[in-house]
């Protein structure tokens, strides 16, 4: 199969820039308000609607529902990160990612796993990561921060999203449905948004913001559900812009609950 460079400048592009957008927009709004909107679809959005344009959207669908398992994972990778940050960025940069790639090797060695194991795993670890941050270690929210805009932190963010949604649409030609599922949800966002805002607000800022990422992430797997289903029904556009509509209004239906948050 040719790979369809011209696609994968375009996935580069879109998702580089609108992450970092979203992302530089969190950080004005406050940790509460500012996780929800940096953990909307984002990445998976992009790297599915490729997948099914260089693929097919039918193996798109079924890459999705690999993304409850991808989200159990970058959830406790977003929660060593939180914990991590106490001591250094650089170990908890080093301990997060070191985490994820084991976890992801580890999966691939297990086989088949149902739809209903990566759900049930997931909920059990974005439930106890976000109870453990805001009833154990009870970190607080924080409100919208003074920042001097900086275009290199604007350039570093669309420079990593954009390469690891372009390399997912790459490892689709390449891989099975199941591990492009497992890549569409890369960290991405969690990544260069923690790590960003722990070097321009300070680690404080930033694990107040990774503490409401972890109990939005349930948007992610609301969307990929939902483009399973309707990829192959109605078709890329609405399929992507329906689910994305639905994930959002998740967001807002917990909106009341954030702003109770510690």
């Amino acid at each position: 199969m040719e790979l369809p460079g011209f696609q994968i400048l375009q996935s580069f592009l879109i998702a580089g820039f609108w992450i970092a957008g979203a992302t530089l927009l969190a950080e004005k709004v406050g940790s509460k308000a500012g996780g929800a909107i940096a953990n909307l679809p984002s990445t998976i959005l992009v790297s599915l609607v490729y997948v099914a344009l260089v693929r097919n959207p039918e193996f798109a669908a079924e890459a999705a529902l690999a993304a409850p398992l991808g989200m159990a994972v970058n959830t406790l990778f977003l929660f060593l990160f939180i914990v991590m940050l106490r001591f250094h960025l650089i170990w908890a940069l080093l301990a997060s990612l070191a985490f994820w790639f084991t976890m992801a090797w580890t999966i691939s060695l297990a086989g088949d796993i149902t739809v209903l194991f990566s759900l049930t795993f997931y909920f059990i670890a974005m439930g106890s990561a976000f109870y453990l941050l805001e009833y154990r270690l009870k970190i607080p929210s924080a409100g919208k921060q003074k920042r001097v805009f900086r275009w290199w932190a604007l350039f570093v963010r669309a420079l990593f999203a954009g390469t690891v949604v372009a390399s997912t649409v790459i490892i689709s030609t390449f891989a099975n449905s199941f591990w492009t599922g497992i890549f569409s949800t890369f960290p991405a966002v969690m990544l260069s948004t923690m790590t960003i805002l722990s070097i321009s607000q300070g680690a404080k800022f930033a694990r107040a913001v990774g503490k409401t990422m972890v109990l939005a992430s349930i948007n992610i797997v609301i969307y990929a559900l939902a483009i399973h289903y309707l990829y192959p029904t109605i078709g890329v556009l609405w399929g992507t812009i329906i689910s994305f509509l639905i994930a959002l209004l998740f967001i807002v239906l917990i909106r009341p609950y954030l702003l109770r948050m510690r």
